[in-house]
Order: C-alpha cells, then sequence, then structure tokens
C-alpha cells in the first residue's frame, strides 16, 4: 500500500510539473520585412518578404487605406503617391504579439522627355508641310500628349519642331519645374501633328492634320529603369498593319 501511494504522489509531481509548463509563454516572435524593389511607386506591385520568425499568424496594415492583409508576403498596389507607415504585426499560438513598423514613400513618374525614333514620313502620300506654308514661324510636326480621360489642360504636353526637319529621330526635353507631367496608371494618347497654318495663335482644325499616334498605358508597357530605379524610361511601339508605318517613342520619366 505505501509503495502505492508513493508512486501515485510521483504521478501528481509530473503531472503538476508538466501542467506549469504549459502555462509558460511562447517565445515572442521576431518581426522584420523588406521591400522589392526598394524604390516604390504608384502603379507598380511591390513585394513585401515576410522575415519574420516564431509567429503562427500575421497582419499587414499598408497605412493607405485598404484593409489589412494577413498573407504571409503579399502583394500590393499603391494607387497614389505619398509616404505611407508600414506595420507588420505577428501573433503567436498562445495570443502574443509583436509588431515592427516601416516608412514607404510612394512615388511617381514624372515625365522628362519625349524621344520620336521612328515615325511615318507621309501623310496621304504627301511629305510633311508639303506645301511650305508658313514654315518660317510655325512648327512643321506637332507633338501632343495627354490622358485619354482627363480635362485639365495642365495633363497634357504640346510642342513644336520647327521646319526644315528631315524625318529622322528627334527628341524633346521636358522640365517638371516648368510643367509637371505624371504619368499615370491610365490610358494616355499620344499623336504627331502635321501644322499647315500660318500663324498657330490663329490656327484651326484644318490647319492639323494627324499623321501617327497611339494609345498606350504608360505604366504597363515597357518599362527599363537607370541601377538606382529612380529614373528610366518606357518604350511605345506600334505598327500600322495597312501602311506598315512604324511609330517608335520612349517617354524618359524620373521617379519623385
Amino acid at each position: 500500500m505505501t509503495r502505492f501511494y508513493k508512486s501515485l504522489w510521483v504521478i501528481v509531481l509530473a503531472i503538476f510539473a508538466l501542467s506549469c509548463k504549459d502555462d509558460e509563454p511562447l517565445p515572442l516572435p521576431i518581426v522584420d520585412f523588406s521591400i522589392d524593389p526598394p524604390v516604390v511607386e504608384v502603379g507598380v506591385p511591390v513585394m513585401f518578404d515576410n522575415l519574420s520568425t516564431n509567429a503562427s499568424r500575421y497582419e499587414w496594415d499598408f497605412g493607405d487605406g485598404q484593409d489589412p492583409i494577413t498573407d504571409i508576403s503579399p502583394s500590393v498596389t499603391f494607387t497614389s503617391a505619398g509616404t505611407v507607415t508600414v506595420t507588420l504585426t505577428a501573433f503567436t499560438e498562445d495570443g502574443q504579439s509583436v509588431e515592427a513598423s516601416k516608412e514607404v514613400t510612394v512615388r511617381e513618374r514624372v515625365l522628362t522627355g519625349i524621344f520620336v525614333n521612328v515615325f511615318p514620313e507621309t501623310n496621304g502620300g504627301e511629305g510633311w508641310d508639303p506645301d511650305t506654308v508658313g514654315v518660317d514661324t510655325a512648327a512643321d510636326i506637332v507633338v501632343q500628349l495627354f490622358p485619354e480621360n482627363s480635362t485639365d489642360p495642365n495633363d497634357a504636353f504640346v510642342a513644336g519642331i520647327f521646319a526644315n526637319i528631315d524625318q529622322g529621330p528627334f527628341g524633346l526635353n521636358v522640365d517638371p519645374a516648368v510643367q509637371r507631367i505624371v504619368l499615370t496608371d491610365e490610358d494616355w494618347l499620344f499623336f504627331l501633328l502635321d501644322f499647315d497654318g500660318e500663324d498657330p495663335a490663329t490656327a484651326t482644325n484644318d490647319d492639323f492634320i494627324t499623321i501617327s499616334g497611339v494609345r498606350f498605358n504608360p505604366i504597363q508597357v515597357a518599362t527599363f529603369k537607370s541601377d538606382d530605379g529612380t529614373t528610366g524610361f518606357v518604350s511605345v511601339q506600334v505598327v500600322d498593319q495597312s501602311t506598315n508605318d512604324v511609330l517608335d517613342i520612349d517617354l524618359g520619366f524620373r521617379l519623385e
């Protein structure tokens, strides 16, 4: 009987020890994350790579009004520029939590140049500005670039290339300090027009003839960036299947 009570006491002590061990809190999470690409911009997906340990679930708050995300390593696309605070909260099985936050600057593409590499040389069989009316005072080639659905004239870029230009490549620098054109994530229109009037100040629609044009999204087309990711250009190419005319343009930008 004495031996039975001793054995029972050993079992009680073992159960007590195990119950005490179960009450001990789990190790706290170590929370960290990285961002790829490190330069974040509007309209371009960014991967938030979760580097945390000792956690069973996660919650992300991206500081831009969208609902929290519980994916381990989510991909997120920001829709507006500015600085946001991204917070990752890691939870353990027993309800403990630790969070880590980082400020993220979301930038936007600002136009710095238009480069026309290839463009049609004829307009209905006629060359550019064939009658040479007003070529001493007005541009032969007028360049237009603007968002398709915008009604704000400040969103549009218009410039002229003056007379006696051949049909080779040409470029236009755009100074954001003078006119800040933000390349937004939507459809844009680009046109090359031939101006045949005498005075742009009194020009009518009949004085402009569209030579070529294209609709494109400047965020979704092919993009090439510098090593630090803060500057680059987008490439737009279109071929007229009926005439085989080619329009090939690049839009330079910087992220700010």
